[in-house]
């Protein structure tokens, strides 16, 4: 794979990936999106709970915005090998900030309760889909940005940063929504995107990647997904990758959906303690990127997949079984319980880095360059498939209770861990 930098932006060293211009523009603008983004994933699901006070509805949310992944994800991957990348991530933020805007004005219409379900849904469904569309074009442009020795170092740097913003913006908007109300946080996350914008706008990639041709009739659209699916089927460690993203984030999907309650619920906190919880993962999440970059920059990409699936499960395992014992045992205040439980859902974002990244960097270093757009999106349309399907068992929590369906969960993604590293593909990567 050939590096691809413009005349200006000599290679740097791998410690030094901001020194290219492209790069920190990209990486800046996106800083500041993360920041706003947390505000509208803690306004949504708290809106949305408040008017239903429902698991199930907290899944219906949940699974609106991964359709929209399932419905987009292989089509947008092709739009992003085929249209100027830079241009599509333009407008996805653009557009993203207009209905997010138009969020605000839900609450203002004379609707009845599902009146208002299905116009937040909605909205939330064309955030998702127009997300899809910018993720494989910014996953493509790092390549087009850094030297080829540096995607591992740009990776780290990336999910490291954006996951610290996210830290940094759970916190505040927990805040902000538990002070303030929800409609501020739509607001700052509309304005964020903007910020963006601007500067994707400033970067100056090399038109001959950066473009890659012009909108082409449909069937050719279904060739280039015929075309990833084609070369992930012929390269084992994609096969392989695109099986764990297909069993593990069954169990994401139902967690992320159930997080809300267990924090309200269990740990007895209210959005602020959702914001914290979302916000150790974050910080987690940063961790974990930098010691990928430290230590494990040469780590064999498939077994530190793996390894990252099953340390989620452990921590996710412990940070609720110990806050229920707890509170079974002993009469454990909100601080209490927030002490015992943050920290191993620390633990377990920190593995989580090695999922995000090595995800990220397999498709990077085993897709074809005018393939990267596509092959990514396989893989999260596969992910998106499995996140929707867990999401959509979410309402067994009103059943069997929040906690035990945690649990549930934790241990699958343990065993799913466990499994994939007998896999002779993700013995031998």
């Amino acid at each position: 794979m050939s590096s691809v930098l413009s005349a200006s932006e000599t290679v740097v060293s791998q410690r030094h990936v901001l020194a290219s211009r492209n790069f920190r523009l990209l990486w800046l603008g996106q800083a500041i999106s993360t920041f706003g983004d947390k505000f509208s994933e803690i306004a949504i699901p708290f809106m949305v709970y408040a008017i239903t006070g429902s698991a199930v509805q907290l899944g219906l949310a949940f699974l609106t915005q991964t359709m929209a992944a399932l419905i987009f994800g292989l089509f947008a991957g092709v739009i992003a090998d085929r249209w100027n990348r830079q241009q599509t991530m333009i407008w996805s933020d653009v557009i993203r900030a207009v209905f997010i805007f138009a969020i605000l004005f839900v609450p203002l219409l004379p609707l009845t309760m599902t009146g208002q379900l299905v116009g937040l849904y909605t909205l939330s469904f064309i955030i998702a889909a127009v997300k899809q569309f910018f993720l494989p074009a910014k996953i493509a442009t790092i390549p087009e940005t850094v030297n080829e020795g540096q995607l591992m170092a740009a990776n780290s740097l990336d999910q490291s940063t954006m996951t610290l913003i996210g830290f940094l913006g759970f916190a505040a908007a927990g805040l902000l929504v538990e002070a303030v109300g929800v409609h501020s946080a739509f607001i700052i996350d509309g304005f964020t995107f903007l910020v963006s914008a601007f500067f994707i706008v400033l970067m100056r990639l090399p038109q001959g990647e950066s473009t890659a041709g012009v909108v082409t009739p449909k069937p050719a659209v279904l060739a280039g997904i015929r075309a990833g699916f084609a070369h992930i089927w012929h390269v084992p460690i994609l096969k392989g990758t695109v099986l764990l993203s297909l069993i593990a984030p069954l169990a994401v999907g139902a967690t992320q959906a159930l997080l809300l309650i267990f924090a309200r619920n269990v740990l007895g906190a209210g959005a602020l303690g959702f914001g914290l919880l979302e916000g150790v993962f974050g910080l987690g999440i940063a961790c974990g990127a930098y010691i990928l970059a430290r230590f494990a920059a040469d780590a064999p990409r498939a077994r530190l997949l793996a390894g990252g699936v099953i340390g989620m499960g452990v921590g996710q395992f412990l940070g609720v079984l110990l806050p229920l014992l707890l509170v079974t045992w002993y009469e454990a205040n909100t601080v209490l319980l927030m002490a015992v439980s943050l920290p191993f859902f620390f633990l377990g974002a920190v593995c989580n880095a090695a999922v995000f990244i090595g995800i990220r960097t397999i498709v990077q270093e085993n897709a074809p360059r005018p393939m990267i757009g596509r092959v990514f999106s396989v893989i999260m349309v596969v992910s998106s498939m499995a996140i929707a399907v867990g999401a959509s068992l979410a309402g067994l929590a009103d059943w069997l209770g929040v906690g035990p369906m945690l649990i549930i969960w934790s241990l699958v993604l343990i065993v799913t861990g466990l499994l994939a590293l007998t896999w002779r593909t993700f013995r031998e990567a």
